[in-house]
């Protein structure tokens, strides 16, 4: 099996990795959701259109290219609604027929923000009920609902019934506490297959952002390490810290492995290969992140360094979708 991306792939890796890179800094790394404007500005760059189903208006990129593309945006440490919004939702609305179409060309541009909840119960077009804490809900233009009774529908934001009200989570995003009281809804015609599938993408972006933001967060402490001295000497050179730093080296490069195996993984197996990556990344990629905080010191946890903020944003993802324990029981039933 060939794992080296394409051309094409490379090419769209170094594009959002320049984007990224005149963009954040360790000053600005983790420090609140990306500005709407740098938002669209992927989107007139063709990157949304690219992850999205050709039924969408986009390209049909598959896996790989979600996975590279949510790697970068990890890798920066960027807060962004790329998992839920463009490809989770986005898988949704191309395979809902008409009821969605409307909402893919907005999307691709990045004029409009999809979030994605769970909870309600739909009858003849009105949707009641409580959907809890939905990561990006007040940002959102719209929501795609799983339903209670099984299915899907979509409901616009400023539809009347729906009641929504901010959360800060601990990354410094805000999160809508939802609610539905006979808000008007478009049920989505879509199998509980092709939404399990879209769960799927959108897990897979998931563990390719947390690979991303471990690898940023490692090569900051390894920075760390080989300037911070004591004793007279650099701490990098105090045998414990290197086996240290080694051992969360092989966590990464695990952590990668999972991640490339579950994105070149075929239709049919990708389903289990994802919840097998996220059984060991999501766990894996918080205590490297604690162990490099660790490795900073006091200064680790405080909000000038960009490890403490990192680590939140870990702390977060690790617990979107029932995090590694939800995987893990998944895997044993």
């Amino acid at each position: 099996m060939n794992i080296a991306p394409s051309d094409e792939q490379v090419m769209v890796r170094d594009m959002v990795r320049r984007f990224l890179a005149d963009r954040y800094d360790a000053t600005s790394m983790a420090n609140g959701p990306m500005p709407a404007k740098d938002w669209r500005a992927l989107g007139e760059l063709g990157l949304f259109a690219l992850l999205l189903p050709e039924s969408a208006g986009g390209m049909g990129g598959g896996a790989m290219e979600v996975m590279i593309v949510a790697e970068e945006l990890g890798r920066a440490l960027a807060i962004t609604p790329l998992a839920d919004s463009v490809v989770l939702c986005g898988q949704v609305i191309a395979r809902s027929g008409d009821a969605g179409a409307r909402w893919g060309e907005p999307l691709a541009q990045g004029d409009a923000v999809l979030a994605f909840a769970r909870g309600g119960r739909e009858e003849a077009g009105v949707l009641s009920g409580a959907s809890g804490i939905v990561p990006g809900g007040m940002a959102a233009s719209a929501f795609v609902v799983a339903l209670e009774t099984g299915g899907a529908a979509l409901v616009e934001a400023d539809a009347s019934g729906v009641a929504r009200s901010a959360v800060r989570m601990v990354d410094g995003s805000i999160a809508a506490d939802l609610r539905f009281d006979g808000a008007r809804c478009v049920p989505l015609d879509i199998a509980e297959a092709d939404l399990s599938v879209a769960v799927t993408m959108a897990e897979l972006a998931i563990v390719a952002e947390l690979v991303g933001a471990m690898g940023t967060l490692l090569d900051l402490a390894i920075d760390y390490v080989r300037q911070r001295k004591q004793f007279g000497k650099p701490i990098g050179s105090f045998q414990a810290i290197q086996h240290r730093c080694a051992r969360l080296y092989t966590v990464l490069e695990q952590s990668r492995s999972m991640m490339l195996r579950a994105a070149l993984a075929g239709d049919d197996a990708r389903g289990r290969a994802v919840t097998e990556a996220k059984a060991y990344v999501l766990d894996a990629a918080l205590r490297l992140a604690e162990d490099v905080v660790q490795l900073h010191g006091g200064m680790g946890v405080t909000d000038e360094l960009a490890v403490g903020r990192g680590l939140r944003r870990v702390l977060l993802l690790s617990r979107l979708y029932g995090g590694g324990a939800a995987a893990r029981m998944a895997l044993a039933a």
